[in-house]
């Protein structure tokens, strides 16, 4: 199914999603001087086609479901804005970013209810949680310190060595997004199926 859906559906109201397209995602991390200011924009997401489900699992009478969706290469590619200071260093550039996520792999738990859709019982999404891991992460940000290549340089190698903790602060911001197009798919594909059609068993 998901081959399909990441080329998009108008029955179901999807536009493609790989690349899934962010216009702008913002992130504010820590306090005070250690604060650090980063802003993406024109982010897209490629790799979703490639993502496959490992479980799922689901409790239709007490409306919770989970999956864990493992995608083998999650790439972000945009343009950044950063200032602040990462790993205790004073960082600042305007450029390019590529983050890729290697063995990414995404634990998403639902809550949901039935609703009613023109006198037909619908599933409809009323919360969910996604956490995103991933087994190695690449990020090189081009044109920091104005330019400065051996700034850069040493500032880009110091975040790979380090890409553990770099992946801890930017993942939360990165997981929202996907859970919005998470959200998306899962409503529009419940808008079009009565709950009665998609579980028989619940309703009867």
């Amino acid at each position: 199914m998901i081959p399909n859906l990441v080329k998009g559906d108008k029955m179901f109201n999807l536009t493609p999603l790989d690349p899934f397209e962010i216009k702008e995602l913002k992130l504010s991390h820590g306090q005070g001087r250690g604060q650090l200011y980063l802003t993406l924009r024109d982010v897209k997401l490629q790799g979703l086609k490639d993502a496959y489900m490992l479980n799922y699992s689901n409790d239709f009478n007490k409306g919770h479901s989970s999956f864990l969706l493992t995608v083998p290469q999650l790439k972000v590619l945009g343009t950044y804005n950063i200032s602040g200071q990462i790993l205790l260093m004073p960082i600042r550039g305007t450029g390019n970013i590529n983050i890729t996520l290697v063995d990414a792999k995404c634990m998403v738990r639902n809550n949901f209810a039935t609703q009613k859709i023109n006198g037909v019982h619908h599933f409809l999404l009323t919360s969910a949680t996604v956490h995103l891991d991933a087994k190695r992460m690449y990020i090189y940000l081009d044109n920091l310190f104005n330019g400065d290549k051996r700034l850069g340089d040493e500032m880009n190698k110091l975040l790979d060595e380090n890409w553990k903790e770099v992946f801890d602060k930017i993942t939360p911001h990165l997981a929202a997004s996907l859970l919005e197009m998470l959200k998306g798919i899962l409503n529009g594909i419940s808008k079009q199926f009565p709950a009665d059609i998609l579980v028989p068993e619940i309703l009867s």
